[in-house]
Parts: C-alpha cells; sequence; structure tokens
C-alpha cells in the first residue's frame, strides 16, 4: 500500500498494538513520529523511554522514525508534538490516534470521578487535541488519514464498574463515524477501528489475557491500519473489527419498530417488534438516514436534506 514517504504520528505507540502500527507503517516506507509518554496505565505520567525504544527498533530496520514523550491529554503537548514533526520531515500526512488507559479501577457503585475522567482525557479529549493540531497542516496539502482506536467494549462486556475505558471507546467509535462523513471534502479519510490483539491492557484480568494471548496476535492488528492509513482506502466514517488476520465492518443497524399504540402498554405489548427481527435490520448510511427511516415508519413523512445539518418534513 503507498504509506511510502508518508509521515505519521501514532500515538501511544511505546508498546502493545501501537508498536505493531508503527513497525509496519515503517517497513512501508512511511517515517513515524512514536509517540508515548511513559505512563502506566492508570494514567501517571512516565518518560520517553518505551517510545525511544520503538524507535530505534525502527531505525535498526533501516527505517526513518523519532520518539516523542509529550501527553496527549494536553492541548500545547499536541500542538508541540505536531510542530515537531512538521520541523523533522516537513509534513504530516497519517494519523494513529492509539493512546489510550483502562485507568485505575471504581465501582459503578463508588465512581472515582478524577479516575473516569481521565480515561477520558486520554482516549477522547486527546484524540480529538491530536486531531486539531493536525487538521490544519492536512487541509492544506488537501490530504490526510485519520484512523481513531476503539474497542469490542461498546458492545458491552456486562462486567460492571465504573464503565469508564467503554465510554472512552464510544466516543471515539462516534467521533470518527461523524467528522469522517465531513472530512472527505478537505481530502482527509477518517476512520475507526476496533482492534482484538495481546498488550498488557489484555493482561489486565486473567480472562482477557487467556484470550488475548491464545486467539489475538498483535502483529495481526497493523495491516488493517496501513491500509486505512494508505492513499488506496476507500472509504470514510466507517468502523472495522481487526484481529486474528480477520477484518470486517461494524456498524449500527435500526429495525422498523411499532408505531401504533404509541403508550408505554402498547410497546410493551409489541416489544417482539420494538426489538426487531435479524431480517428486517436496516443500515443507515448517517444520521439524517437513519432519521429519516424512522420518520417514514412512524407517520409516512418523507424528510428533506439540509446542506449542514437537521430535518424538515416535505
Amino acid at each position: 500500500m503507498s504509506v511510502k514517504g508518508r509521515v505519521a504520528i501514532v500515538t501511544g505507540a511505546g508498546g502493545g498494538l501501537g508498536r505493531e502500527y508503527s513497525l509496519l507503517l515503517a517497513a512501508g516506507g512511511a517515517k513515524v513520529v512514536v509517540n508515548d509518554y511513559g505512563g502506566s496505565l492508570e494514567g501517571d505520567a512516565g518518560t520517553i523511554s518505551r517510545a525511544q525504544s520503538v524507535a530505534n527498533e525502527i531505525t535498526r530496520a533501516g527505517g526513518v522514525a523519532i520518539a516523542d514523550g509529550h501527553d496527549v491529554s494536553i492541548k500545547a503537548d499536541c500542538q508541540a508534538l505536531v510542530s515537531r514533526a512538521v520541523a523533522e520531515f516537513g509534513k504530516i500526512d497519517i494519523l494513529v490516534n492509539n493512546a489510550g488507559i483502562s485507568g485505575k479501577p471504581s465501582s459503578h457503585a463508588e465512581l472515582d470521578g478524577a479516575a473516569f475522567m481521565r480515561v477520558l482525557e486520554i482516549g477522547v479529549l486527546g484524540s480529538q487535541l491530536m486531531t486539531s493540531a493536525v487538521w490544519g497542516t492536512m487541509q492544506t496539502q488537501g490530504y490526510g488519514r485519520i484512523i481513531y482506536i476503539s474497542s469490542d467494549a461498546v458492545m458491552g462486556f456486562g462486567a460492571g464498574g465504573d464503565c469508564a475505558y467503554a465510554a472512552s471507546k464510544g466516543a471515539t467509535f462516534a467521533i470518527a463515524r461523524d467528522l469522517g462523513r465531513f472530512s472527505p471534502q478537505h481530502g482527509i479519510k477518517v476512520n475507526v477501528v476496533m482492534p482484538s490483539g495481546s498488550s498488557r491492557m489484555g493482561d489486565l484480568s486473567e480472562g482477557s489475557k487467556h484470550i488475548t494471548r491464545t486467539y489475538f496476535e498483535a502483529s495481526k492488528c497493523a495491516p488493517l491500519i496501513v491500509a486505512l492509513a494508505s492513499e488506496e482506502c476507500p472509504v470514510s466514517g466507517e468502523c472495522f473489527a481487526a484481529g486474528a488476520g480477520r477484518s470486517a465492518r461494524v456498524t449500527l443497524v435500526t429495525f422498523p419498530g411499532h408505531t401504533h399504540e404509541a403508550t408505554a402498554e402498547g410497546f410493551i405489548n409489541n416489544w417482539g417488534k420494538v426489538m426487531g427481527n435479524e431480517k428486517d435490520a436496516y443500515i443507515p448510511k448517517n444520521t439524517i438516514d437513519h432519521v429519516r427511516y424512522g420518520v417514514w415508519h412512524a407517520s409516512g413523512l418523507e424528510v428533506d436534506d439540509i446542506p449542514e445539518f437537521g430535518i424538515v418534513p416535505k
């Protein structure tokens, strides 16, 4: 794939999946800025040593890479990271928003608000601050590839807890689908990936460690990242699962539903229709399409497009 000569920033790249993304991008000829602040999974800062180790690994293999230790949850750090990349390589073509933490565990009954927000600061705010920092350069170039990292966690483990990690990954899913429908007009494609690969985060519980170490070799998530980072990437605003050598689109669906007897009792008594049958699943193309589908099934009215946003019944 055509990533040769491109400049990529990979955040949270000091180990695990981020390391694999960086190594494969570099093997394809991309110049890679390996970002990792060397912190803990609870969000405490560390050193640049982990990022430097991966950058050294790339250069020893004949690739081009520099290490960066900025904290992506801090706006000034993101701007400094991007400024350094542009100064070093002259442009930015690819951003992989991989940085994320599991956070300090807390119970759903005794929520640790500060710990919850730290997960969102790095995984969600950090991703948006980095996207914001590279956007001007990519828009001026008329070219860019931005990849967000979500997780199967958005499907719901059912394990309880503060759900901060799932919340952060749900947010990156939504952001990428929304921004990815806007960005192509500027030559920028934005997508999101739900990777399944072995990492220190996957090792936090014996159950997840067994699954990831048995079935999900981390390196097998990287080819999809390179495909989405390439010039040939055909889509924007889509989500994909990646793991065990498999890639597949993941999306939201809706159903015709129940519209008569629009009362609480009416919905309960027709719960099968509310839940829907798999054969009747409909995949909305975007928010307006989802609204149009719902309005038509509820009232038979058609819905017009509005150039910016919003809906008006005909």
